[in-house]
């Protein structure tokens, strides 16, 4: 899909409670507008003066009635480069109308949209709501049908841009990732031990047992609450590929165990070689990530002073 750049924007409740959504976004491609005793005459004449008259004497207040009939314009005249958002099965969607207004015999008026209804960005990603800013996701509360939207924060999501604010921040993430690379590799053996143990315990696992203490490297029997999934954990400093294909041939004979993951903090370039679903090698790169999402950046520093 191309970049879209409209002149502005607006979002929609597809009908009371939402229950034109699904008509509108999988089956007729459409928008749709209620007020059904709204004169669909006027409105295509672009009389508002008439359509606010109307909504006095029907008993809304001077205020509400400029509000509504405001909603209404917006829906007849916005033109193809505007840009209408919904929220719909845990996503939002996107679509420009075209076209004329069209009043049905229920009194709702509708228009067809430019292709189909896109609940994607243009480069294909979901925009599922947990990829949607909490602040643009308040509009869903509008307690009218149609109001206007943050405009350059809808195109830019749409578009797959990343806000310059938000970029300034990933780069100094993995400036920080980069940076605790080499202060994982700096652990002592000892306390390295430790810094998986905590890795694992932050994702969730469980330790059921150290097996092996005698061994250079810690074995840990990990358990997944959840699941009961059940992973044996082997801990290096330095490892190669023919060290690693050892254990997993040892991995493959312990039945109680499905899945094993092999920590490295200074592997040799061959070692990421013979990954499979099963088996996941983890190295200073992935820990790095890893230890800022489990709060340990200040831990290694601490280890490190």
């Amino acid at each position: 899909m191309k970049e879209i750049n409209p002149k502005a924007a607006f979002f929609i409740k597809l009908g009371s409670g939402g229950h034109w959504e699904q008509d509108c976004l999988q089956r007729t491609q459409t928008i749709r507008l209620g007020f059904d005793d709204t004169d669909h005459d006027a409105c295509m004449c672009q009389d508002w003066d008439k359509i606010r008259s109307d909504l006095l004497r029907q008993g809304r207040t001077k205020g509400k009635a400029t509000e509504i009939a405001n909603e209404i314009r917006y829906f007849y005249e916005s033109d193809e480069n505007t840009l209408w958002v919904t929220f719909f099965g845990n996503r939002m969607w996107w679509a420009f109308a075209k076209g004329k207004a069209t009043c049905l015999a229920d009194g709702s008026k509708t228009r067809p949209v430019c292709g189909r209804w896109q609940s994607v960005d243009i480069q294909g990603v979901p925009l599922t709501l947990d990829r949607i800013s909490g602040r643009f996701q308040q509009v869903r509360r509008f307690q009218g049908t149609i109001c206007s939207v943050d405009l350059e924060y809808a195109k830019n999501k749409i578009n797959a841009l990343v806000p310059e604010i938000v970029s300034e921040a990933q780069e100094a993430l993995s400036a920080l990732q980069q940076r605790l690379i080499p202060l994982i590799q700096s652990l002592t053996w000892k306390d390295f031990e430790l810094f998986v143990d905590l890795i694992f315990t932050n994702a969730g696992w469980q330790r059921i047992s150290v097996l092996g203490k005698t061994q250079k490297t810690l074995d840990l029997d990990l358990r997944a609450p959840v699941t009961g999934e059940r992973a044996m954990v082997q801990v290096k400093s330095a490892s190669n590929q023919a060290e690693f294909l050892q254990y997993q041939t040892e991995f493959k004979q312990a039945q109680d165990f499905s899945r094993l993951f092999y920590v490295v903090h200074s592997p040799t370039a061959d070692l990421t070689a013979g990954q499979s679903d099963r088996t996941t090698i983890l190295t200073a790169t992935e820990l790095s990530r890893m230890a800022i999402s489990a709060g340990l950046a200040d831990w290694l520093m601490e280890k490190n002073t």
